[in-house]
């Protein structure tokens, strides 16, 4: 339903120029981010899934417009978000956060941590400096640490702790969306749990709604309702998580997932169905971007760019999965595998 959903992206692009020579003129684009139509419902966790340098980044920084998007819509709770500017925009802003990647270089070294999770309260002038000291007591608290830390600095602490600071800080406000990009990636394996159920937690305490970023299948596995996964800055495949760990349709998603080790052998299957380097974003190949590295790539792959189709609740832009009309090589998945 349209009043469950609470962000919903059409065609959103970020293209990032080129230039070059004495006039720096703009010779070509990378597609960081190129024609993403995505959805997300409130209450849920939606995880963002794909290879290094696929521009899941690019896309949480765009939705929350640290980088302005060269086209597209985003309607966030109801507002044009993409066009909200001034005061609109920061009282927008308050219900849209972010969590990301490396904890030491998202906190500034010159501010104790009071300091950094009380900055949310007076940009945007809330609460008395009494209220806020408390507020921001309670804050630390929630999240782990001690209150008697406000007085501590960044490199005071673990990653692990740092990472509860900068979710201190993004819940600070009491926002509807949070984009976690990436939030345990750069932490030991032993922290990663905590920190994941600990943004769960806070989700069913606050009725959070997350676009969790990752490249990591199993943490996405754990804390995600619904998966998209993303290829050369495009969205290949979005369905539930169970739907898509059982029965995944792109052969991108498959690779992915043969890529996860079986437990007891320590063997890998992505050799069977992922070869060759990523293309570059500048020059993407024609038609299916995934085509050049594809096992099942039939004479319509490199001509016709499939759409995001399928059944209800589970989309893939795969020709062998929504088949055109036309004569092609008619090899199955099945008959390669």
């Amino acid at each position: 339903m349209k009043s469950d959903i609470i962000l919903e992206i059409k065609g959103l692009k970020k293209y990032f120029p080129i230039k070059k020579g004495f006039f720096l003129r703009e010779v070509g684009n990378v597609k960081a981010v190129d024609d993403i139509d995505l959805t997300i419902y409130r209450g849920e966790t939606l995880g963002l899934v794909g290879e290094s340098g696929c521009g899941k980044s690019t896309l949480g920084r765009s939705i929350i417009r640290l980088y302005e998007p060269t086209s597209g819509s985003i309607e966030f709770d109801g507002t044009d978000f993409l066009h909200a500017k001034g005061e609109k925009l920061r009282q927008k802003r308050k219900d849209l956060q972010m969590i990301f990647q490396d904890p030491f270089a998202s906190l500034d070294p010159r501010m104790t941590v009071g300091q950094i999770v009380e900055q949310p309260y007076i940009i945007h002038n809330l609460l008395g400096t009494k209220e806020r000291e408390v507020r921001v007591k309670q804050l630390l608290e929630m999240v782990g640490l001690k209150a008697s830390h406000v007085n501590r600095y960044p490199h005071e602490f673990s990653g692990g702790q740092r990472q509860r600071i900068s979710i201190a800080r993004a819940i600070a406000l009491d926002p509807k969306l949070i984009i976690c990009d990436e939030p345990v990636s750069a932490l030991d394996v032993s922290i990663q749990a905590q920190v994941l159920n600990l943004l769960k937690d806070l989700q069913k305490r606050f009725n959070l709604t997350y676009l969790f970023i990752s490249h990591d299948l199993s943490v996405i596995e754990h804390v995600c309702d619904r998966i998209a996964v993303m290829y050369l800055g495009k969205i290949v495949e979005i369905s539930s998580r169970d739907e898509l760990f059982k029965n995944p349709k792109h052969p991108y998603t498959q690779a992915l997932m043969s890529s996860i080790p079986s437990i007891g052998t320590g063997k890998k299957k992505m050799s069977k169905i992922l070869t060759g380097e990523i293309p570059s974003p500048i020059n993407p190949p024609s038609g299916c971007t995934f085509h050049p590295r594809c096992a099942f790539k039939m004479d319509v792959c490199s001509k016709v760019a499939p759409q995001l189709e399928g059944a209800p609740g589970h989309l893939a832009s795969c020709h062998l999965v929504n088949p055109l009309n036309l004569k092609t090589n008619t090899t199955t998945q099945k008959e390669l595998l």
